[in-house]
């Protein structure tokens, strides 16, 4: 998993098969400098932080199990996250 947060999201009439209904949306992902697009099925919103999941992981996200090959997802938001720590203090993701 990868940290990012949501800033914006991206509308289409025309999607694969598959992606219908889904929402996709724009995450800036920390440490680095890409902008990715995820879907999301958990309601983030702007300026939320989140975890973004890869690959079978984003998969798993819209559907767990085996028989998920046909899901069409390369990243999905698999946390909105509420607040984290980091050694001895705990850290408000709201800045």
């Amino acid at each position: 998993m990868k940290a990012g947060r949501v800033i914006g999201e991206v509308w289409a009439t025309r999607k694969a098969r598959g992606l219908e209904g889904q929402k996709m949306l724009l995450v800036a992902l920390e440490e680095e400098t890409r902008v990715i697009v995820a879907l999301d099925t958990l309601g983030a919103g702007p300026s939320d932080r989140v975890l973004v999941s890869w690959g079978s992981g984003g998969r798993n996200v819209l559907q767990s199990g085996s028989d998920n090959r046909q899901k069409l997802c390369d990243a999905a938001i698999s946390v909105v996250v509420e607040g984290s720590s980091e050694g001895e203090g705990e850290h408000d993701v709201h800045r």
